[in-house]
């Protein structure tokens, strides 16, 4: 069966529709399809895909990330490619090796607490001054440093969520569909609640409204909070320390594992039985998920080093 005069597009919808049809979501997975098939269109490719469409439009505008990036956008095209197959019989199907693999770990950027301590000033700087959207945006970025929230969990807190009275908040259905109930500092409870007290004093208050909402009391779009962070970021004139081509939001929550890590080799916790509670309170699936968000810092290298020193040391004693 010959798919005709019958665009990409129109091939990927139908995919999508067969594929969400057997109850998969494909949300981003259908919006990068969606965006392959206009390129692929737009280049005038018609019949059998290329590797070289496929291949190109993986490259397409992402130089600078690289080849990660570029495995990572082959792997959604790969399993389109394999189904248009059954009608055009000389698509080519790309090797899922052809950029290496597209899940390998990019070293976070890492924060210094001074740095953590500018953005929150810039922040506090933006305009206009005196408003709500400074202190929105310095509590934003604050909460996700203090608590290490994912960007999406920290824009999906409801109002009720933030207990200040108890010194808590509660994360409801995260990125895998479970909730928890976080404690809270004292100092991260007095920044919500005079944040809180700066919002309702400007912004209408009614039943299951955002925690942090925008100037006219709607909420945050996550692209907004985006773009505000790499202003800021610009104007800090921050350098990349990890494998991303900028320091990230999401970075702010790795920055957390690692401080919290270091602090516990400072204080002599048993870190076996400490990494299980930071595994619940980031809410990941397993250990190797919280595992996977730890970076060697030269200072927490510098106490894992003395402390293995003081065992190696002990067990040279007692030889």
């Amino acid at each position: 069966m010959s798919t005709g005069n019958n665009t990409i597009e129109e091939a990927v919808e139908r995919y999508l529709a067969h594929r969400r049809g057997l109850g998969f979501e494909l949300g981003i997975t259908g919006q990068q399809l969606m965006r392959f098939a206009r390129y692929a269109d737009v280049h005038g490719h018609q019949g059998p895909l290329t590797l070289a469409v496929q291949l190109d439009w993986a490259r397409e505008h992402v130089k600078r990330t690289g080849s990660v990036t570029w495995a990572r956008r082959l792997e959604v095209v790969r399993p389109f490619a394999a189904y248009y197959r059954q009608f055009e019989p000389e698509t080519e199907i790309p090797d899922l090796h052809t950029f290496g693999s597209g899940h390998r770990r990019l070293a976070p950027h890492i924060y210094t607490a001074q740095e953590v301590s500018n953005l929150l000033e810039q922040a506090g700087g933006l305009p206009p001054t005196g408003g709500v959207r400074p202190t929105t945006y310095r509590t934003l970025f604050g909460l996700i440093s203090a608590v290490g929230l994912r960007l999406s969990e920290a824009l999906n807190l409801l109002d009720g969520d933030v207990d200040l009275r108890r010194g808590s908040l509660t994360v409801r259905h995260s990125k895998f569909k479970k909730s928890r109930c976080l404690p809270l500092h004292s100092s991260v409870v007095q920044a919500l609640s005079e944040y809180r007290q700066l919002r309702d004093r400007n912004v209408e208050v009614r039943a299951g409204m955002p925690f942090f909402v925008s100037p006219s009391g709607r909420p945050l779009p996550k692209r907004t909070v985006e773009g505000v962070f790499d202003q800021l970021r610009r104007e800090l004139g921050w350098q990349a320390r990890g494998g991303h081509p900028n320091p990230r939001i999401q970075d702010l929550r790795h920055s957390f594992a690692v401080a919290r890590l270091q602090r516990w080799y400072e204080t002599g916790e048993t870190v076996d039985h400490a990494i299980l509670w930071l595994c619940t309170y980031l809410g990941h699936a397993s250990i190797s998920d919280t595992y996977w968000y730890l970076s060697g810092t030269p200072e927490l290298m510098s106490l894992v080093g003395t402390k293995f020193e003081n065992f190696a040391l002990e067990e040279m004693r007692h030889a």
